[in-house]
C-alpha cells in the first residue's frame, strides 16, 4: 500500500468514526471503523440480479453490527434502527390509503370486462370458437395451458414481491395489484406472456399465428372496433379515479408497429377463456 492509499484509507476510517459519533453518539475504535468500512464496501457491490429489500438491509446491518460493536454500542444502534423501522412502517400505512381508489378503479374495470366487453366476443362464434382450427385444438390447448402457468407465476411474483417489500403494512396495494392481475385472466396479456415464453412455447405460438393469417385479414378491423370501445371505457374510468397518468394501468393498445398490434389482438383472442382460467 502506498502512503497515498494509506492516507485515503485513514480518511475513510475517520469519516466513519465521525459519522457514527454524529448519528448515534457512538465512539468507534479504528478497528471497528475498519470492519464497518469492509461491510459497507461489500453491501454496495452492484448486482443486476440481486438486491436487498429495505427490511433485508436492516436485518443484514443488525446481524453484522452485533458482531462489530460492543454490547452497549449495539444497544444504541439497535434502538436507532428500531425507530427508523417504526417511522417507515407508518409511512407505508399512510401511503396505502391512496390505494383505496386503485381498488375501486380495478373493480370497475373488471365489471366492465365481465358484463360488457367479453360478452360481445363470447356471443360471436366467428371471433371466439375458431372451429376451423379444430385440427390444431391440442396445440391451442397447449398454449392456453402455458398461459395459465404464466398467470400463476405472475401472481406468485406479485405476492412474493409485495410481502418482501411491504410486509403487512399495505394491504390495499396488494388487493389492487391482484385485481389488476385478474384482468389478465379475463383478457389475455399476450405481449407479457410472449416475453416469458420458452422456445417450445414460442414455436407453438408462431405456428398458430401463421395459421391465423387469413383470420387476421378478415376480422382484425372488427376486433379493433370492439377494442376501441374498451379504450373509451378505460379513459373514462381513469378520469373518474385518477388525477394524473398512471403507467401501471392495463393498456390494450401499445406503441408497437402494426404487425405487432395485429399479433397481440389475434393471439389474445385465441387465448381467451370463457372460464377465465379459473380466476
Amino acid at each position: 500500500m502506498t502512503p497515498q492509499e494509506k492516507e485515503i484509507d485513514n480518511w475513510k476510517f475517520e469519516a466513519i468514526r465521525s459519522r457514527f459519533h454524529a448519528f448515534y453518539g457512538i465512539n468507534l475504535t479504528i478497528e471497528q471503523a475498519k470492519e464497518i468500512n469492509v461491510f459497507e464496501q461489500e453491501k454496495s457491490i452492484y448486482s443486476e440480479k440481486y438486491y436487498f429489500s429495505i427490511w433485508e438491509e436492516w436485518d443484514y446491518e443488525l446481524s453484522t453490527f452485533k458482531k462489530i460493536l460492543k454490547p452497549e454500542q449495539f444497544a444504541i444502534f439497535e434502538q436507532n434502527v428500531k425507530n427508523t423501522v417504526e417511522n417507515y412502517q407508518q409511512s407505508l400505512i399512510e401511503q396505502d390509503i391512496e390505494n383505496l381508489k386503485e381498488i375501486e378503479f380495478n373493480k370497475a374495470a373488471i365489471q366492465y370486462y365481465e358484463e360488457q366487453f367479453l360478452q360481445d366476443f363470447f356471443k360471436d362464434p366467428a371471433l371466439y370458437s375458431f372451429i376451423w382450427l379444430s385440427a390444431d385444438k391440442a396445440k391451442i390447448e397447449f398454449l392456453k395451458a402455458e398461459y395459465k402457468k404464466f398467470l400463476n407465476e405472475s401472481k406468485k411474483q406479485i405476492l412474493i414481491d409485495h410481502f418482501r417489500h411491504n410486509r403487512l403494512f399495505k394491504p390495499n396495494e396488494l388487493e389492487a395489484s391482484l385485481l389488476r392481475h385478474k384482468i389478465s385472466y379475463l383478457w389475455p396479456d399476450y405481449f407479457s406472456f410472449k416475453s416469458q415464453m420458452d422456445e417450445p412455447t414460442k414455436a407453438m405460438s408462431e405456428y398458430l399465428l401463421r395459421k391465423l393469417k387469413y383470420f387476421i385479414e378478415k376480422y382484425d378491423e372488427l376486433i379493433v372496433n370492439k377494442l376501441e370501445g374498451l379504450q373509451i371505457f378505460h379513459k373514462n374510468n381513469f378520469e373518474k379515479y385518477h388525477d394524473k397518468r398512471n403507467e401501471s394501468l392495463h393498456i390494450v393498445f401499445r406503441k408497437t408497429n402494426s404487425d405487432e398490434e395485429k399479433e397481440n389482438r389475434v393471439m389474445s383472442l385465441l387465448l381467451l377463456d370463457q372460464e377465465k382460467y379459473g380466476c
